[in-house]
Parts: structure tokens; sequence; C-alpha cells
């Protein structure tokens, strides 16, 4: 039975959506507001919105190799995806209660119902793993691309929806606004349907070769994205009336979903120069981005540290950001080797207790 080997560029490049996510929400979390117009917070921000995409992206392609790790044992494809998005859904509604308590009673009922980025990698599981499974395998590749393509294509239409067509609860997981900061399937879900459809290209394949070829393609196919969705956005109409492009915009899915492509382009020829066996403190935070989300959220905008929250300057905002990376990386190594950490110890004592005895 072929095992599927662990592809370590996924992780460099998780790890790198999850050092972005850290410093960026440390900046605005406990940097003063007066300091909010220099170059420094601006920079940090405006890459903010990288991560959400990197882990959207890499979670289509960590469905392949869910898609194929239940093909090699033989278990129920549905009832895999389906299981892992229900995983990630509940400690998406648990992760949304911690904070609500933590706050309580000054936290409104209203964050219960958040849809946060942990919603939306459950949704976009589901959804995108049901129209893999639905289609035949020929065609899987087609179908991924037409999801990436109409789900943008549809957000600018779907977010004027009128309030009263259904519930609050289920029209926030659709379509979102500009004073929700939430995460809405359209047009987050476009992300993952892409990675479905790079995974679907190099997950399981054997030929190193053929995988060099397929990240070469994926940096040309970012660039024709770039070049076209400057096209379309330098044109004097749109399709689409009312056009927000920082919120709806096909152009800006089209950008980022390139961005995307390159990381994970850079990520893998990264790896494939690096020693695999040597440490890498940003691959670790990538095998570990679920706790690192959590705990780190908890110490920027929970009450733990809630003294720090818009109250440093830039330097002391630098400072303890670096802090905060380096007690996420200690944590994230902390849960991957505390087995074979208290093994050496135990082998240490009882070497010393040998050595005494004797």
């Amino acid at each position: 039975m072929e095992r599927i080997a662990r592809l370590h560029y996924l992780d460099w490049a998780r790890g790198l959506a999850a050092l972005v996510m850290l410093q960026g929400h440390a900046f605005h979390a406990w940097l003063r507001p007066e300091f909010y117009n220099t170059p420094l917070y601006q920079a940090s921000q405006t890459i903010g919105g990288l991560p959400a995409v990197l882990f959207l992206f890499l979670t289509g392609i960590s469905l392949v190799i869910l898609l194929h790790r239940a093909e090699r044992k033989q278990l129920n494809p549905w009832r895999v995806v389906l299981g892992r998005s229900g995983y990630v859904l509940a400690a998406a509604f648990l992760f949304r209660f911690q904070q609500w308590t933590s706050w309580y009673p000054d936290a409104p009922l209203y964050d219960l119902l958040k849809v946060d980025i942990l919603n939306i990698i459950a949704v976009s599981l589901a959804v995108a793993g049901a129209t893999t499974l639905l289609l035949p395998r020929r065609h899987r590749i087609a179908g991924a691309a037409c999801g990436a393509v109409g789900v943008a294509l549809l957000t600018p239409v779907l977010w004027t929806l009128p309030a009263g067509l259904a519930s609050e609860a289920l029209l926030r997981y659709v379509r979102g606004g500009a004073e929700t900061f939430e995460f809405p399937a359209f047009p987050w879900i476009s992300y993952t349907f892409t990675g479905v459809l790079v995974g679907l290209l190099i997950v399981g394949q054997r030929d190193e070769a053929q995988v060099k070829r397929v990240m070469r393609w994926l940096v040309l196919v970012a660039l024709g994205l770039i070049v076209a969705a400057r096209f379309f956005d330098s044109l004097p109409y749109t399709y689409y009336q009312p056009y927000d492009y920082w919120l709806t915009s096909p152009n800006l899915v089209a950008n980022r979903t390139a961005l995307a492509l390159l990381i994970l382009a850079a990520s893998y020829g990264w790896t494939k120069l690096a020693n695999p066996a040597a440490f890498s403190w940003i691959r670790q935070l990538g095998t570990t981005s679920l706790l690192v989300y959590w705990v780190h959220i908890e110490l920027t905008y929970g009450r733990t540290l809630s003294f720090l929250q818009g109250r440093l300057d830039l330097r002391q905002t630098t400072l303890y950001a670096v802090a905060l990376i380096v007690a996420m990386v200690v944590l994230s190594a902390a849960k991957t080797h505390w087995r074979s950490w208290l093994n050496v110890a135990a082998r240490r004592r009882r070497r010393y207790a040998e050595s005494a005895s004797g």
C-alpha cells in the first residue's frame, strides 16, 4: 500500500501564512492609533489579507490529500471529508465560545455567530469536497477551475442580496459587508477550489520532474492572472453595480490567487534547496497552524494581555510581535516533539540513576 509522502513545502507555505498573521494581528491589536499612518503599520496591514487566502488555498490541497488517503485506506470518502469539515466547524464554534466567555459580560451574543476563518474553512471543505466527489475523475480538474472562477464572478451579485431573503445567520455565510469583517463563502471559497485544482495536479505524483513542470506552469498562470486582473480593472466600465475592488471584485480574487500560486511555487523551490532534515521554524509553525491560531488570538485580542491593546508605540509593538512569534514557535515545537523530549529526559534520568548506583 503506497504512502503519500509529506509535502514539506505545504507546511512551509502554511508557516509563512502564520508568520504574516502573527505580525499583522500583533500590530493591529497592540499599536496605539496615532501610529496607524506610519509606513511600517501600513505595510503590516497591507499583507494582512494574505494569510486567510493561503489557509483556504492550502485547505483545497489538503482536501485532495484527504481523498487520496481515503482511497488508499479504502475508507468512505464522504465520511472522511464531512468528518474533517465537522471537526473544523466544531473547533470554530468552540473557539468563538471561548473568546466570548473570556470577555463576558462585555462581549455581545453576536460574537458567537461570527463567521471567522475557521468557520469558512469548514464550509469550504464541505462544499469543495462534495463538488469534487460528485464529479467523475476526468472532470474534477475542470470542475475545480469552474468553481474557483464561478465563485469569484458571482461574488458581486450575491453581496447585493436583500437582508430579508434568508435568515441573517445564513446570509453571513453567503455574503458579507463592509462593516462585518467576516469571511463569507463568496469570494473566499474560490481559493479553496483553486487549491483543489492544484492538489489534483501534484498530490500523489511520483514523478518529481512533473511536479517541477506544474510549479513552472503555476508561475506562468499567476503572471497571466495579474495581467488579466490589471486589464479588466482598468476598463472604464464594469458589469457589476455597485463595484468595490477591496470587497467583491473578481480582479482582487485573481490577484490574490496569483500570490497564492507564486508563494506555493516559491515554497517548493525553497524546500528543494534546504535540507529537509534541518529544523525550519517557519515550517514548524505550519505544522501546528490551528494551535498557533487559537493561542495567538487569545494573546492579541483576548483578555489575557488586554492591558497591551492599543497601548504600545512602534518600537514596543515590534519587540512584542517578535516575542509573540518566538513564543508560538516554541509552543509549536513543544506540541510536535513533547513525546520525544520526554523520552530523552527519561533516558537521561535512567543513565544518571545507573551511574549513581554503580
